[in-house]
C-alpha cells in the first residue's frame, strides 16, 4: 500500500514523475527564421551560465527524469554546450539536441564522439532545395551546410530526425523533404502542421495552409503516425513519417502527447519554468524560477503544475470538453491554446477551427448534439490564473479562429 501524503503536501505531486526536461539555453541564433516562436536572434539578457544548467541537471536526475533536449535559439552557438553535453550524457539520460543543423561541423562531432551514441539530434529543414529553405531562414548557404552536416552525422553513426513546418511556401516540397529525408537515413520526419501564432510566427499567419491542403497533402503522402512524443527516438535508419495531426483524426485515436505539467516540464534560458519552451513571454504559463528554487520544488509545489496536472477533459473548453480522447489528449498544445485564444483551458486552435467547419470527426464526439463553439469572451472563469500578460502588456484573447484553416 502506498504511502499516504503527508499534511499540506499536493497529492497529486508525489504521483507526478518527471519524465523528460527541456532546457532552452540562449536565444541566440544565427538565422531568421520566419516562423521563430520564441524570436530568436539576440541572447536573452539574463540567460543561465553552464553551472546553473549543470546544477538543474543533477536536480533533474535526483527526480528521475530520464530525457534531457537542449534547445534554443540555436544550442551550438552556446560557449562550452559540448562540455555540458558531456555532463548530461554522464548522468545517464538519453539526450536530445534541437538545431537548425548548420553548426555540426566535424570539429563538434569530434568533440562528442565518445558519448555520441546516447544523442539523438532534432534537425530543421523547411524545404528540398536552397531556395524554398534558404529565404525561409534567411541564411543563404544553410540548405547545403544542413545537409551536408546531416551527411557527416551518419557517417559518424550519429541519428536525427528532421522537422518541417509546412506552409504554403513549401507544400508543393512536403514529398520530396520526405525523400531527402530517407536518402539521409532520418529516423523520423516529423511534419509540423500549423504555425504558432506567437513570436515571428504571428506575423506570417497569411502563409499557413488551409485545410483543404492539409487534408490534401496527408492523402498524397505515406502512411503517417501521430507524432507520439515518446521522447527517445528508435536508432533508425528506416524513416517513419509523422505528422502534429491531434489524436481525434488520428485512426487509432492515439493521443501520447507532451506531458506538459504531468511529466514535462521546460526551463527557459532565463530560468523561468514553463509549460513549454516557446512561452517566454506568456506569465501564466510560468511555474516558477529555478534560480530561485530548486527543481523538485518548482515541479512539487508550484499551484500552476499541481493545478493543472489533475485537469480533466470536462475542465478544457470548445471542442476538447466535448472529445473521446481529451482525457488523455489533455487539449494536446498548451502553447497554441495560449497563442491562439490567449487562455490555458483553451481549445486546441485546429481543432476548433475544424469543429466550426463541420470537419470534426463526429465518432471522437462524446455527445454528438452538444453544441462545443467556443469564443474566448464566453470561455470557462480562470480562477487560478491572471490574464495571458506579454512582458508587462496585456494582450486580449484573440477573437478570431486560428488562421490555419482559414
Amino acid at each position: 500500500m502506498s504511502a499516504e501524503p503527508t499534511s499540506g503536501e499536493p497529492p497529486l505531486a508525489q504521483k507526478a514523475h518527471l519524465k523528460n526536461l527541456t532546457i532552452s539555453l540562449t536565444l541566440a541564433c544565427n538565422q531568421g527564421c520566419a516562423h521563430c516562436w520564441v524570436d530568436a536572434g539576440a541572447a536573452h539578457a539574463a540567460e543561465m551560465s553552464n553551472d546553473d544548467v549543470c546544477r538543474i541537471l543533477h536536480q533533474a536526475r535526483e527526480l528521475g527524469t530520464e530525457h534531457e533536449k537542449f534547445t534554443g535559439g540555436e544550442p551550438l552557438l552556446r560557449h562550452g554546450f559540448t562540455d555540458v553535453l558531456a555532463h548530461a550524457a554522464d548522468l545517464g539520460f538519453l539526450v536530445s539536441v534541437e538545431t537548425n543543423g548548420t553548426m555540426i561541423t566535424a570539429p563538434f562531432l569530434s568533440a562528442i564522439r565518445p558519448f555520441l551514441y546516447k544523442l539523438h539530434f532534432y534537425v530543421s529543414l523547411d524545404g528540398a532545395s536552397d531556395e524554398t529553405h534558404d529565404s525561409f531562414r534567411f541564411q543563404r548557404g544553410a540548405f547545403k551546410k544542413t545537409v551536408s552536416n546531416l551527411e557527416s552525422l551518419r557517417l559518424s553513426d550519429g541519428y536525427f530526425s528532421i522537422h518541417t513546418v509546412v506552409r504554403r511556401g513549401n507544400l508543393a516540397e512536403v514529398p520530396a523533404i520526405f525523400e531527402l529525408a530517407k536518402r539521409l537515413g532520418a529516423s523520423q520526419h516529423k511534419l509540423i502542421l500549423s504555425i504558432h501564432d506567437i513570436g515571428r510566427g504571428a506575423t506570417i499567419q497569411d502563409s499557413s495552409i488551409t485545410a483543404d491542403e492539409l487534408f490534401g497533402l496527408l492523402e498524397e503522402l505515406p502512411e503517417q503516425k501521430f507524432w507520439d512524443y515518446t521522447w527517445s527516438p528508435s536508432r533508425t535508419r528506416e524513416t517513419c513519417l509523422m505528422t502534429t495531426l491531434p489524436p481525434a483524426f488520428q485512426p487509432s485515436g492515439r493521443s501520447a502527447t507532451c506531458g506538459w505539467s504531468q511529466t514535462f516540464l521546460a526551463v527557459l534560458a532565463d530560468g523561468e519554468a514553463a509549460l513549454c519552451q516557446g512561452l517566454y513571454d506568456v506569465d501564466q504559463a510560468k511555474a516558477g524560477n529555478v534560480r530561485n528554487a530548486s527543481l523538485a520544488e518548482v515541479w512539487e509545489t508550484s499551484p500552476l503544475l499541481t493545478d493543472t496536472r489533475s485537469w480533466t477533459g470536462a475542465e478544457l473548453d470548445g471542442i476538447c470538453s466535448n472529445c473521446v480522447v481529451a482525457e488523455s489528449c489533455r487539449g494536446l498544445c498548451r502553447a497554441s491554446a495560449i497563442a491562439s485564444y490567449g487562455d490555458l483551458r483553451a481549445p486546441y486552435p485546429l481543432c476548433q477551427s475544424l469543429y466550426e467547419m463541420g470537419r470534426f470527426p463526429e465518432h471522437m464526439l462524446v455527445n454528438k448534439d452538444r453544441d462545443c463553439s467556443y469564443s474566448p469572451g464566453h470561455a470557462s472563469e480562470l480562477a487560478s490564473f491572471e490574464p495571458l500578460q506579454r512582458g508587462n502588456r496585456q494582450v486580449l484573447p484573440l477573437a478570431v479562429a486560428h488562421r490555419v484553416v482559414q
